[in-house]
């Protein structure tokens, strides 16, 4: 709890009093100072806390501007912590972000609702990244440089079929984050009512789905000459060589296997098939 105490004291004031105030909660010590020192060198006043037992209280002593909670937590767990959060009326409006720093699974049923703004998920996270997001939580535009993730200015469409909820919650946050103008459904008839509508950029599916596949729907694409120019990526478990071979004679120019593709991965595709 030193590190905490001393920060929290030293946020009173000084040179610290007109920062955005951030505290970072993560079992990963050594994630946790490489974070740390990312944020205040972007400008930010971060308490760092290592033990998850101490992390309402510091909620609570400090009011934070932003939490930061790693789904990985020593002493506790973070489901724990988010009730206890948004069991306290003074806490609950805090916005958080829940972090999976390390790509371990998130388990979204012990989740309360409205509990976190924002999911950071990567297999090997990097503290750029967070700073990135916690930029475009601020509205903070830097002058020098360019994010992480490649976003720019002109937000590109994604039309999106997925009926996977935890995969639509979570990637679907890192698409709008990463500054894609997102329209998510969730099978085959819904897509084609959304496509009666938009011309997206992109047009990203999977091929288990309820009722009509993805295959269908990629003829139904293929067959309409306003949307065979988009480009389209399957993002699904179907992985057998005759799906890729299929899915490429539909038009697809990407196939990627949602079980081994991490969220950056991911979004690193959509920005080269947009280019």
């Amino acid at each position: 709890m030193a590190d905490q105490n001393q920060s929290a004291t030293q946020s009173d004031g000084g040179e610290n009093k007109d920062k955005k105030k951030i505290l970072v909660i993560t079992g990963d010590g050594n994630f946790g100072e490489r974070l740390r020192k990312t944020l205040q060198d972007g400008g930010y006043f971060v308490i760092l806390v290592k033990n998850g037992v101490e992390a309402v209280k510091a909620m609570i002593d400090t009011l934070p501007h932003l939490i930061l909670l790693d789904v990985v937590v020593t002493g506790t767990d973070s489901y724990s912590i988010l009730a206890e959060k948004q069991a306290e009326p003074m806490l609950a409006k805090i916005p958080l972000f829940l972090m999976s720093t390390q790509g371990t699974p998130i388990n979204m049923r012990r989740v309360p609702q409205g509990a976190v703004a924002e999911f950071i998920v990567a297999m090997h996270a990097e503290p750029r990244e967070v700073l990135d997001r916690v930029d475009k939580h601020f509205g903070v535009n830097r002058s020098e440089g360019t994010p992480s993730d490649g976003i720019s200015d002109d937000r590109k469409k994604i039309l999106w079929v997925e009926d996977d909820k935890l995969i639509g919650t979570i990637l679907g946050k890192k698409f709008i984050s990463s500054g894609f103008d997102l329209t998510h459904t969730k099978n085959g008839e819904e897509t084609l009512r959304e496509l009666e509508n938009i011309v997206p950029d992109i047009i990203i599916v999977d091929l288990l789905l309820p009722g009509m596949s993805g295959f269908e729907i990629l003829e139904k694409i293929k067959g309409r000459d306003r949307l065979k120019s988009i480009p389209v990526m399957v993002l699904s478990n179907l992985s057998k060589p005759s799906d890729i071979e299929k899915a490429k004679a539909l038009g697809v120019r990407r196939f990627m296997v949602k079980a081994t593709s991490s969220l950056d991965q991911i979004v690193a595709e959509v920005h080269n098939l947009l280019k």
